[in-house]
């Protein structure tokens, strides 16, 4: 029998953008994490309650700031039913992904391997566009399970400060 991968052990499981418990009608950013040690980030965003698509995008800098943010392509699958379950067939290449309008309990995974960032540009961040008016935008929240690491410890050491 084949053993899974246990996120809290093998991995990194790191808070990016927090629920607010009410619709989010401007562009948010995540907190910076750098993958210098880990090779490869599943970074999860659901969205909640709220009607408005939300297109998320991600991108890669040289520091914690993300001042010199460079957009990055990306692979992702999403739900976009309230189904909770059923992933696109297969990941899709894209630079945007959206959340559909008017569903709740929508979310997607976007996949980045190490080796698909730029040299010098070993930090990661994701960016939510203003997703409409006061009655119309979205509750979101996301989070990122490092993994591959390169120094594996009990307890892994931060990677977002």
């Amino acid at each position: 029998m084949s053993k899974g991968f246990v996120a809290a052990e093998e991995g990194h499981v790191i808070l990016l953008l927090q629920p607010r418990g009410t619709v989010v009608t401007v562009a948010l950013t995540s907190d910076t994490f750098n993958m210098e040690g880990w090779g490869h980030a599943s970074i999860f965003v659901a969205g909640g309650m709220g009607t408005a698509t939300t297109a998320i995008t991600v991108g890669e800098c040289t520091a914690f700031t993300g001042s010199d943010r460079t957009a990055l392509t990306f692979r992702y699958a999403k739900e976009d039913t309230a189904a909770g379950d059923t992933l696109d067939a297969a990941l899709a290449w894209a630079s945007t992904v959206s959340l559909s309008a008017g569903s709740t309990g929508v979310f997607a995974v976007i996949e980045i391997d190490a080796d698909e960032l730029s040299d010098g540009y070993n930090f990661v961040q994701v960016n939510f566009a203003a997703a409409g008016g006061a009655a119309t935008g979205k509750d979101l929240c996301a989070f990122a399970v490092l993994s591959g690491g390169r120094y594996q410890e009990d307890i892994t050491a931060t990677a977002i400060a």
